[in-house]
């Protein structure tokens, strides 16, 4: 390493073009030379980190400072200020006091580039939305409910926003939600209902549905209560209208079932919520077998809770169940049964699929 770096203060490091390279386009050989002058020289360290996180501050548009690197520049304007020079005069005092003001303004400018770019987000989307529009937001701590004009209702939870058009139009009802709400809609086949994201789209005839897709999270879910909805990615169907198909990659949700989708891998995953329901009305609360072939047992919970079961009905045809169920949860039952006849059970695309050897 340079001798020259040894002497380097936190001023000097942010000013050298090699190390601005370094933090600003990183590549392994720059890497390693700050690593080892790190590990090296340990007096300069403090220096290294100091300079780095003012580098990252100038370039990054969400800003974030650890309580850890926040005491160390505290540290550093304490030992580098004696008592007879005004603080206000010290370099170090004066370097700090930029980074917290560079702070300030990016704090203020991304908090108005995100509200910006919601703005352009839901116009892109859909141009019902970029205009005469109606935003509700939750700022409580207790769900907040909206209902819109064709009757349909929205439970919107804490630190979510929902901007919807102040009258839909004939042929469709448009929402774009950032963050979680729950969905209630009124039934309008000639009007689809559709709920825009950042990410995905869902659309839907008439049915309850939730859907969760914070801005801080890595991934959005969407999870069916009543009825049918489809779930698309956002480039999917930005891609089908430029190039005017009909026909839309997507993934069609019924009651129980839901859908995960990563932002980082831009997938969709399907499966069954985490507490399924019973869909049956009036269902009784206890489920009683006795010596019941276990096909029958499974045609029964696939009529009770909507979901399908996969199993070799040939390898089972000598299974039976006996046993009662009260208000155990659809796993549970599973477990009990997979239990008493030595089998296994996972879920794989929305199913639930059973492994046994016989009985």
């Amino acid at each position: 390493m340079n001798k020259k770096y040894r002497e380097y203060s936190f001023e000097d490091f942010s000013r050298d073009e090699l190390f601005r390279q370094w933090v600003l386009n990183p590549d392994n050989k720059n890497d390693d030379l700050w690593k080892n002058c790190s590990s090296e020289n340990p007096d300069c360290a403090e220096n290294i980190k100091i300079a780095k996180a003012f580098l990252l501050t100038l370039q990054e548009k969400e800003i974030f400072l650890s309580n850890d690197d926040l005491s160390l520049i505290t540290d550093k304007i304490v030992e580098e200020s004696p008592l007879i020079i005004p603080f206000w005069r010290n370099t170090a005092f004066k370097f700090a006091a930029s980074i917290l003001l560079i702070l300030s303004i990016c704090f203020f400018g991304v908090k108005y580039f995100v509200q910006e770019s919601s703005n352009m987000t839901s116009g892109k989307i859909t141009p019902n939305l970029s205009s005469n529009y109606i935003e509700e937001e939750n700022i409580n701590k207790e769900k907040k409910q909206v209902t819109l004009e064709d009757g349909s209702q929205i439970i919107l939870y804490p630190k979510s926003k929902i901007r919807y058009s102040k009258k839909f139009s004939a042929q469709i009802r448009e929402v774009y939600l950032i963050g979680q709400a729950f969905f209630k809609v009124t039934k309008n086949p000639k009007r689809p209902f559709w709920v825009y994201t950042n990410h995905i789209s869902t659309q839907v005839l008439g049915t309850s549905f939730m859907v969760k897709a914070f801005e801080n999270e890595k991934n959005i879910k969407v999870e069916v209560h009543s009825g049918k909805v489809s779930v698309y990615r956002r480039e999917d169907l930005e891609k089908a209208k430029l190039q005017q198909k009909n026909e839309l990659v997507g993934i069609i949700l019924t009651p129980n079932q839901e859908v995960d989708y990563s932002i980082i891998d831009a997938r969709l995953l399907k499966s069954i919520i985490n507490q399924p329901e019973v869909l049956i009305a009036n269902s009784p609360n206890h489920f009683n077998f006795d010596e019941t072939p276990i096909a029958e047992v499974f045609g029964f919970l696939e009529k009770t809770y909507g979901i399908n079961i996969i199993f070799d009905e040939k390898n089972m045809e000598n299974c039976y169940l006996t046993g009662s169920f009260s208000y155990e949860s659809l796993y549970d039952k599973l477990k009990l049964i997979c239990k008493i006849t030595h089998s296994t059970y996972e879920i794989v695309d929305a199913q639930i699929v059973i492994h046994s050897k016989g009985c």
